[in-house]
């Protein structure tokens, strides 16, 4: 037989151990889902890659194989013939092999460094632990808790193959002989490097502290450093290990690769234990060497991640990850964002942690759903409050509130009390937010109309006294209204009034006062002024509103002065339809589209009623969607005054109510509301 053929023969062993660990381990790690099947010619890499890592342990794994065999022979009482080598094909005979086993400084050794670290990692009590865990999960990651059992991996001592001592000397050429390195010294140090890794890490512990430390990384969904997510998979040691590999062989190639080496170092050392201690400890150590590894990891596929609430591709999702950023599995909660109030996209957005996947889809039903959390009262300090009741208060310090009549003068209506769905701390701002999200969405359910559709603001909801110093399960919030009237909100679908606590925004030119009515002034000539102004950007595509007005007398100075209200173009305030009654009384209905401003329809003169130069002035206005993409346009007041129009001519469909007032030659015309309430149709 030729030379390379007793060199590939004397490789087989190793060929076969390494392939068939590294193709059990692809098999595993596909079926359990660990990662996906690489395309074929990334599998045909990875078994090139491993028979190349098989022949380069092919010494020591051939050597262990002898000393399994002797120790199987001795046990038996056989005695082998001689056999042949398969490398120098020289006769050789058996060897009486001697039992290795650890020194008693190397037990000591061993044994303090177990000490020693184990008080580190495992006692918070101890001075420095967290700092010495801190440092050891970064490296580590989750391997760190086991940090001090390596110690004891080390302790055994295995069989070494003859080779010279690593040349350490050579690094210390520069200094010692001031000179550069020779190519001769560069080419010993690189090959006695790669014995001794090789060594190091195919056939010794090392292997698999480096096989273990790869394997969470990838199983554990390949974190980022910057993010702290390696801290709880295989730490900066796992990414540097199993980040190259899987680039070039995928997450699946990297995850056979380094099942391959871990085979590899369990077999040889198993080998050594069975020399040893006989073959059914080797047995038993190669079980243990392989199983307890390959559980814990893939035990870290399924457990140790925190959960987010967040949103993607439409929906609500439970992400589970070792961070923030990081996405190891996600789970859909059916449900959807459309619909959602702004606090809470932001809530989900931001993400919000929970405990679990069923956690998650109860936090998430509860927050988007109050009534499933509704409660029978708030409890605030000497008064109670249920929903639907409206209040008012002692002002001060005290703040006490007490039930009034919502047909009365009050201070608020209470629209919703309900559970926080926390069951543990979120955080102060997580609750803020969820918070605000519960009384959003249980808006609509009250008024009528969802949050956001309305200018009417949500006050500062109501929390338990004291949760921010002492937090219990599920605590009990209130969401309130401000007063607009006396009279009750529930059903009402307000959209607009005049006691609303939202700001007017004028635009320049244009001054705004709401004392007891509210008072537009047009400080300028030829000025057209809307309320609430550009600031407030409310807009409902496909909504239609009622507006109740009623203005007072602008005095006969008004000259080409005109009152009136207007459904606008939250978004620009330049597009919409607009309401006017002239000086002359008559209501003229016009669309605006940028500076183009055409009047649509006009009503007749009044009968038997006063000009608003001289009298109040009251008005009714809709503007409402029609079923064949048209926009139906009515205003009527007194003295049989009627004004009607349909616009299908490229018609403004997203609208929201706005009081209006423009001002004609002269410069300070002031137009007070005394009446001004506008509701969803």
């Amino acid at each position: 037989m030729s030379e390379a053929g007793r060199r590939a023969r004397a490789a087989l062993p190793a060929v076969a151990v390494l392939v068939l660990a590294t193709l059990a381990t692809l098999a595993l790690s596909t079926l359990l889902g660990f990662a996906p099947l690489p395309p074929a010619w990334r599998l045909v890499l990875v078994l090139a890659l491993a028979v190349l890592l098989a022949l380069a342990a092919a010494d020591q794994v051939r050597a262990a194989l002898t000393g399994w065999e002797g120790a199987a022979a001795a046990e038996w009482g056989t005695h082998r013939r001689p056999r042949r080598s398969l490398v120098t094909g020289d006769i050789t005979q058996p060897q009486a092999f001697k039992q290795q086993r650890p020194s008693w400084v190397r037990l000591v050794v061993a044994g303090t460094a177990f000490l020693a670290l184990g008080a580190l990692v495992w006692l918070p009590q101890v001075p420095g632990h967290a700092v010495a865990l801190r440092a050891a999960s970064f490296l580590f990651g989750y391997a760190a808790y086991a940090l001090p059992v390596l110690p004891l991996l080390f302790a055994w001592p295995l069989p070494r193959l003859p080779r010279e001592p690593w040349p350490w000397r050579i690094l210390l050429v520069p200094i010692a002989d001031r000179r550069l390195w020779q190519s001769s010294e560069l080419a010993a140090l690189g090959s006695a490097t790669w014995h001794f890794l090789r060594e190091r890490v195919l056939t010794r512990a090392t292997g698999i502290v480096v096989a273990v430390l790869g394997l969470l990384h990838l199983v554990r969904g390949n974190p980022h450093v910057m993010d702290g997510g390696t801290a709880r998979a295989g730490g900066l040691l796992g990414y540097l290990i199993a980040e190259p590999i899987s680039l070039a062989l995928a997450a699946g190639g990297a995850i056979a690769i380094l099942g391959g080496v871990l085979g590899v170092a369990a077999a040889v050392i198993a080998a050594s234990v069975g020399r040893a201690w006989g073959t059914v400890t080797g047995y038993v150590a190669l079980i243990v060497i392989v199983a307890l590894p390959l559980g814990a990891v893939g035990a870290g596929h399924w457990y140790g991640y925190e959960y987010y609430l967040r949103t993607e591709n439409g929906h609500v999702v439970v992400v589970a990850g070792l961070s923030p950023t990081h996405r190891q599995a996600v789970h859909d909660t059916n449900l959807a964002v459309d619909g959602l109030s702004p606090s809470l996209r932001q809530l989900f957005t931001d993400g919000l942690p929970v405990a679990d996947y069923a956690d998650g889809d109860r936090i998430a039903k509860a927050l988007a759903t109050p009534a499933t959390a509704a409660a029978d009262s708030y409890s605030g300090e000497q008064f109670d409050l249920k929903a639907g009741e409206c209040f008012d208060w002692i002002g001060g310090s005290s703040q006490l509130r007490y039930v009034a009549q919502c047909n009365a003068a009050h201070v608020g209506e209470v629209t919703f009390v309900g559970h926080l769905p926390f069951t543990v701390d979120p955080g102060p701002k997580a609750v803020d937010t969820a918070t605000h999200a519960m009384c959003e969405q249980s808006y609509g359910d009250y008024l009528g109309v969802p949050f956001g559709q309305s200018f009417l603001p949500l006050e500062k909801p109501l929390l338990p006294p004291g949760l921010d110093k002492a937090w219990h399960v599920k605590p009990i919030i209130a969401c309130w209204l401000g007063s607009v009237g006396p009279w009750p909100l529930k059903g009402t679908k307000t959209v607009a009034a005049l006691q609303q606590k939202s700001g007017w925004g004028p635009a320049g030119g244009c001054k705004i006062e709401v004392p007891d009515a509210l008072r537009i002034t047009a400080e300028q000539p030829n000025t057209r002024c809307l309320a609430p102004g550009p600031d407030q950007h409310l807009t409902v595509p496909g909504a239609g509103f009622n507006i109740d007005l009623e203005f007072a007398a602008i005095g006969k100075t008004a000259g080409g002065a005109r009152i009136g209200a207007g459904c606008f173009d939250g978004a620009n305030l330049a597009n919409g339809y607009s309401f006017e009654v002239n000086a002359d009384g008559i209501i003229e209905i016009y669309k605006h589209a940028g500076d183009q401003h055409p009047r649509l329809a006009a009503s007749a003169k009044p009968k038997n009623a006063a000009p608003p130069t001289t009298a109040s002035t009251p008005l009714q206005v809709t503007c409402k969607p029609t079923g064949d993409g048209g926009v139906e346009l009515t205003a009527f007041s007194t003295g049989n005054r009627k004004a009607t129009f349909v616009d299908k001519d490229h018609p403004f469909t997203s609208l929201s109510p706005r009081l209006l007032l423009t001002n004609g030659t002269t410069g300070g015309m002031v137009m007070t509301t005394m009446i001004f309430s506008a509701t969803r149709l």
